[in-house]
């Protein structure tokens, strides 16, 4: 293919930005609410992708998938952070599979280079007419010659809506707006967070509502993983901060620090305002809010479990003070009751016990 046509160029590369960002947000609400209708618009390497690296639990079939502490600390990064902890993550599991990444790697700087010139072994060429356009709306060739590693590659690029193409058989794709933060440097990184900063949308009450002023389906998809939702309007939502529901991102490993981080993050600009007005960014979720949080995470600390044994029904007290001594002096007794005559040994301990038990039996 040495030319493309105007108008097919003009068509396929319109709203490149909305359509990176839909494909984007489309995998960020598959790890956000993992569900039978949200894993349509992944492929089943990015379930892998996710699952290798720990961002969440459960198996694809039972339908069990759930968010991890890892997952949601993934969530709570920025942009940037985001697409690169996914691409090392991709590198490392191709890695795993014994596969060569190098070609890989040179095809992604390539890429962030954005080569607009044929090299006698070029890797990517600039189609005709376009050498003067944005790096955003030129249109690059998909050589023939390409790997079929190359090619997957660029395919799993696509899906995370980071290159835009119509058709495959078109034989071209174009570089989104989102590739972007791949070459974003630390100068303009602060200008992104900034960006990040005032478009907060979350307002907490002291009486636990949480107000939620955006019509995004991934902001409140992550939102209801920790929030009971109890209205949904155009473009707000109301929920509702109770102990079953902070409860329920607790037991799949989130902590009450990522949730008040996230919330704090994600404030309205006029809560964060306000806060820093006063006493800071830590006023943009009440204190009472913030600890009550806490405190429903210190509920699950409060008991720790062992796997133990218990002994009990001694025909004599010289049995019973003869096993509690021997647990004890091992460093393995866990708990006793010299009133109804139990001994708690650790699981590990148990075949200690009943080892002493054949040898010592006759002297007590």
């Amino acid at each position: 293919m040495t030319e493309l046509d105007e108008k097919s160029r003009k068509s396929a590369s319109k709203d490149l930005g909305k359509k990176a960002t839909e494909r984007w947000e489309c995998i960020l609400h598959y790890l956000a609410l993992p569900s039978q209708k949200s894993e349509q618009g992944v492929s089943g390497a990015t379930k892998q992708l996710f699952k290798a690296a720990g961002l969440t639990s459960g198996g694809e079939s039972d339908g069990d998938m759930e968010i991890t502490s890892a997952g949601f600390q993934f969530l709570l990064l920025n942009q940037t952070e985001q697409i690169w902890m996914y691409i090392l993550h991709y590198l490392r599991m191709e890695e795993s599979m014994g596969k060569n990444v190098v070609a890989e790697l040179d095809f992604l700087l390539r890429l962030t280079l954005c080569v607009d010139h044929t090299h006698a072994n070029g890797r990517v060429r600039v189609a005709d007419g376009d050498r003067d356009q944005k790096t955003t709306s030129r249109a690059f060739f998909i050589d023939d010659s390409w790997s079929e590693t190359i090619n997957n590659f660029l395919m799993h690029l696509r899906e995370l809506g980071l290159v835009f193409i119509r058709k495959r058989k078109d034989g071209y794709f174009f570089i989104t707006p989102l590739f972007t933060h791949l070459t974003v440097s630390s100068s303009s990184e602060n200008s992104i967070a900034e960006k990040r900063s005032h478009a907060g949308y979350i307002i907490v009450e002291t009486n636990y509502r949480v107000y939620a002023y955006t019509d995004s389906s991934l902001q409140l998809a992550i939102l209801s993983t920790f929030t009971e939702m109890l209205y949904r309007f155009n473009d707000m939502s109301v929920g509702m901060l109770t102990r079953d529901s902070v409860r329920r991102a607790l037991q799949v490993g989130i902590t009450a620090s990522q949730i008040i981080a996230f919330l704090r993050a994600n404030a309205h600009p006029e809560t964060a305002a306000a806060a820093a007005a006063s006493s800071g960014t830590v006023q943009c979720v009440p204190v009472t809010v913030a600890d009550q949080i806490r405190l429903w995470e210190d509920e699950r600390h409060r008991l720790v479990f062992f796997e133990s044994a218990l002994y009990s029904t001694f025909e004599s007290e010289r049995e019973y003070i003869g096993v509690k001594e021997y647990a004890r002096s091992q460093d393995i007794l866990l708990w006793f009751d010299d009133v109804q005559r139990l001994v708690v040994v650790t699981e590990e301990g148990h075949d200690k016990v009943k080892a002493w038990w054949k040898t010592n039996k006759a002297n007590v």
